[in-house]
């Protein structure tokens, strides 16, 4: 059988599905230890005075304006039940945001400190008994935390053109808010610093401040109004060694045109432009803007990402691991000849280019910042990109940057550097799609062997322990000396030049081109409109099924859940298997997702009933999320359950799922809170168990539930949540594909090709 007779089957949810939960509510407040003795509260008490006193003087000049203080709580007391919301209110000192896990900011004023004080002292209710014993201690939040731990001799070796970024504090109060500003600008005026708003989509919080003179930074520094005050980040191309080998010239044999009559996806790079005496390229191009003068251009980079979304296959010797996918370009020059530009300049161009383009649904972005993410925090451009895929639904495809420092290399190996090697902004953007590079090639002298991560790409996790870079491609190998003849992946250059480089640069753009294709396929044969989060679940699950190494605490950092194969194993599956596309609004507050019963093909099931086979689902959403709580910036998390009740509970009988989240070592990796309270809120989750002594279950069921982060309110609208799933025999000669197929007719589900009857050509 023909592998695209067989395509991916999407399920269409009905109203039955949606259904309460069964079980128990929580149960009365938690008190840990002798959290709340009178010998404690008193300790909080003291500490609550000394965080008065911290801010007295600052409390004196500015009268009105509100200072933040740090809450941090007990490790064994971070879950969302335990939050201390009735302690921290409006009457005391109310929660405006978090820092790492376990560290709670809150809006502290003379009058808000002293009765947060008294509460601590003299409140005998059970619950805010139970909040005061979760606290480990209150302090202020001072300079060390704005410079996030660094010094002024530190930043600036950091600082470029004087300038400087500020965070001004958002109390959820806007006449608080509004203060805050004024003071600052005021601040501004004294040192004569010049100050300016920035333009982060409906971030109202940023300024960049420009000033040389240490003690108007200091005063920065030291200014209760502000989050963070960091250098001003700069971006270039991602390019790690230039200029780059020319091998020859290119010809249509080569690199063809495209075909007439043909509808091409399209792909919109935003780079260092293409240049415009390549005739090769020149066809693909359906649009053209600039935002570097004349003269001040350097095509290399730009003309390499576009030849790879054209046409990466053919240029690379017809090697089979690269797609057949294409696409058209709408080419965005950003980048002058030096490759740096202001984290300002990049979001203006993106925010005005976007909209221009609302067809071109994939951007491909081939750049990055030079030094690693935070390990809590996420950074403002990410953030930024978060905003603009909402509002214009579309897929970033980022790079997951390179090490340029050779004493880094292999970054997948090298202990020492883990923290330096982590991925670049704006690779932790959670609704982008995160690439890392591997080798295709090696020879005795390369640093990395044969589809190992390529010894410069940057690598995860991304802030909070999430999952980055999600999949990987092609980018290259090289030598410990930086060389990488005849090991670097190979595209068009300037003057139709035939080039080889490396770089997580090049990896991109490859699955820039599949998104591309993928979204303009489903686009073309879907009634209901395809989102950027469908695209992107079925890229990463084509990754997972067709992983040869299961997905491990030990590889997931590198190379994420694998590289996607070609859209035809993409959407199409094996006879012995079978994958169901789901697209579900997982509802909030009392009902959940439910798929009951769930059919399993009879030739998956021993003579005993049991299941014998492998379950892997990817299950990709767009949670709620605040900047203002850092660590626990995803505010919603939905998480997909296989499996069946055990009813051994009479009163509380207990969802039992049998396929566990991938990596099922985590727990090997990192501590029980940042799994709990950081990677589990990944918006991007796989699932995998195989069974090869089969499992008995009397009825599967699927399950889909999301819950939100304690300060959340319950939304006005559902969650959605995309969710691929594959179930596939151990044996591959098993019909499993078939006769799913008629068990689910069977049961009356609404079934339809994900192709809708039009079939992909082979």
């Amino acid at each position: 059988m023909i592998k695209n007779e067989n395509p991916i089957l999407v399920i269409k949810p009905s109203a039955q599905d949606h259904r309460p939960p069964i079980g128990s509510g929580g149960g009365e407040p938690k008190i840990f230890g002798n959290g709340a003795s009178s010998r404690r509260r008193k300790e909080l008490a003291d500490q609550t005075d000394k965080t008065f006193k911290f801010f007295k003087s600052e409390f004196e000049r500015w009268s009105d304006l509100p200072a933040v203080a740090k809450v941090t709580l007990k490790e064994e007391a971070l879950a969302k039940s335990h939050r201390p919301t009735s302690l921290f209110t409006k009457s005391t000192c109310p929660i405006i945001g978090t820092m790492g896990f376990g560290e709670i900011l809150i809006s502290a004023t003379p009058k808000g400190l002293n009765e947060l004080k008294k509460r601590i002292l003299t409140a005998n209710a059970q619950k805010t008994t139970a909040n005061i014993s979760t606290i480990e201690k209150i302090e202020p939040f001072t300079e060390n935390e704005r410079l996030h731990k660094h010094n002024w001799t530190e930043l600036n070796n950091k600082i470029q053109d004087n300038r400087i970024k500020l965070s001004v504090f958002d109390h959820q109060n806007d006449a608080q808010n509004q203060k805050l500003k004024i003071a600052l600008f005021a601040l501004a005026e004294e040192y004569s610093i010049t100050l300016e708003k920035l333009a982060y989509g409906s971030n109202e919080n940023l300024y960049v401040a420009k000033t040389e003179d240490l003690n108007a930074k200091k005063a920065l520094g030291n200014f209760i109004g502000l989050r963070s005050v960091l250098p001003m980040p700069y971006y270039q191309p991602l390019d790690i060694l230039s200029p780059m080998n020319i091998l020859s010239k290119a010809d249509p044999t080569t690199f063809p045109m495209p075909e007439h009559n043909k509808e091409y996806p399209i792909v919109g790079i935003i780079d260092s432009g293409i240049c415009p005496n390549n005739s090769l390229l020149s066809p693909w191009i359906i649009a053209r803007e600039t935002y570097v003068p004349i003269g001040e251009e350097d095509y290399q980079h730009g003309t390499m990402v576009a030849g790879l979304v054209v046409n990466s296959r053919a240029l690379n010797h017809n090697d089979g691991r690269f797609p057949t996918s294409q696409a058209k370009i709408v080419d965005v020059n950003i980048f002058p000849k030096d490759g740096n530009i202001s984290e300002t300049e990049l979001v203006s161009t993106i925010e005005e280019i976007i909209p221009k383009y609302p067809d071109v649904k994939v951007w491909n972005l081939s750049l990055g910042a030079s030094n690693p993410v935070s390990e809590t925090d996420f950074s403002d451009f990410a953030c930024f990109l978060d905003e603009m895929h909402d509002q214009y639904q579309c897929l970033f495809v980022i790079a997951s940057g390179n090490q340029s420092n050779r004493s880094c290399w292999p970054t997948m190996s090298n202990s020492i550097f883990t923290k330096e090697n982590r991925l670049s902004s704006p690779a932790d953007s959670i609704r982008g799609l995160t690439v890392g590079s591997l080798a295709h090639k090696e020879t005795a002298l390369t640093l990395v062997r044969n589809e190992e991560v390529s010894p410069f790409s940057r690598i995860g996790p991304g802030p909070c322990f999430i999952p980055k870079p999600e999949i990987t491609h092609y980018g290259g190998n090289n030598c410990p000396n930086g060389n990488y003849t005849q090991t670097g992946v190979i595209s068009l250059g300037p003057n139709d030049t035939l080039c080889e480089s490396i770089g997580t640069s090049f990896a991109t753009p490859i699955v820039s081109s599949l998104a591309a294709e993928i979204y303009h396929f489903l686009a073309k044969n879907k009634t209901e409109v395809v989102t950027p989060e469908m695209v992107k679940a079925l890229l990463i699950h084509s990754a997972l099924v067709s992983n040869s190494q299961k997905v491990s605490s030990d590889n997931l950092n590198y190379y994420g859940f694998g590289r996607p194969q070609d859209i035809t194993d993409t959407l199409y599956c094996d006879p012995h298997t079978i994958t169901l596309f789901f697209n579900v609004d997982v509802r909030h507050g009392g009902f959940e997702f439910e798929k009951v019963p769930f059919p399993m093909a009879s030739c998956l099931l021993t003579p005993q009933g049991k299941f014998k086979g492998e379950i892997l689902m990817t299950l990709v959403y767009s949670p709620l999320t605040n900047k203002g709580f850092a660590s626990e910036y995803c505010r919603t998390n939905v998480d997909v359950g296989m499996g069946s009740y055990d009813l051994k509970k009479k009163n509380a009988p207990e969802f039992h799922s049998l396929v566990p989240a991938t990596p099922d070592d985590i727990s090997e990796r990192y501590e029980a809170a940042q799994i709990e309270h950081g990677f589990k809120w990944s918006p991007v989750k796989a699932y995998y168990k195989k069974f090869p002594r089969g499992v008995g279950v009397d009825t599967w069921r699927l399950k889909m539930k999301v819950m939100r982060r304690a300060e959340e309110d319950k939304p006005d609208h559902a969650q959605n949540a995309t969710l691929v799933l594959t179930i596939r025999a151990l044996d591959d000669k098993l019909p499993v594909y078939n006769e799913t197929f008629q068990e689910l007719r069977k049961l009356g589900w609404v079934v339809q090709p994900i192709d809708n009857h039009l079939r992909l050509r082979p």
